[in-house]
């Protein structure tokens, strides 16, 4: 319990850390405008993630060029490392949940115009790659983190993450951006 209370602590220093240090400007888009979108999820234990593959076929026909990073809680992964679809796992986090230097260079290597984040829980290793993301428009769930995401929701850990999900899909395409 003391242990996991430090790792908690230096995981959320090492987040406010990159926020702090990052330059990236950021808007409001008009969803239609997107082209490419990364999306950060929570994987299931068995790595099928049926919910997330149902997400990336309704955003790939609405024309949409989509990369997914999921995270799985466990020592190594079953499934292989795509360009579209990665997969890490606690192997490749540091002490304190933090993904690794290596890690987070394959993660900076392709840009985004939106990154979403789609988890109901605090994942510091996903919460991380979305600080560390330089896509000029983010959106989570509601964080503690000043400036992780551009637009944020408000939802109970009670709501799966595909409420989530068609929660930001119906203000991002209901929203009208000021061009």
């Amino acid at each position: 319990m003391f242990f996991n209370k430090i790792k908690n602590f230096f995981a959320e220093k090492s987040i406010r850390k990159v926020l702090t240090v990052q330059k990236r400007e950021s808007y409001y888009p008009d969803f239609k405008s997107i082209k490419s979108i990364l999306i950060l999820f929570k994987s299931e234990d068995n790595e099928k993630n049926p919910q997330i593959r149902k997400i990336i076929a309704s955003l790939k026909e609405e024309g949409k060029k989509v990369t997914v990073w999921g995270f799985v809680d466990k020592k190594e992964i079953e499934t292989a490392v795509l360009p579209e679809f990665r997969l890490f796992c606690a192997s490749e986090l540091n002490w304190y949940k933090i993904p690794k230097a290596a890690l987070v260079n394959e993660f900076l290597t392709t840009s985004y115009d939106m990154v979403i984040q789609i988890i109901n829980t605090d994942v510091y290793s996903l919460d991380y790659l979305l600080a560390q993301a330089e896509a000029p428009f983010k959106v989570s769930r509601m964080k503690p983190y000043k400036g992780i995401a551009d637009f944020m929701i408000h939802m109970n850990e009670s709501e799966n993450e595909l409420f989530l999900y068609e929660q930001i899909m119906h203000y991002l395409k209901s929203i009208q951006a000021k061009l």
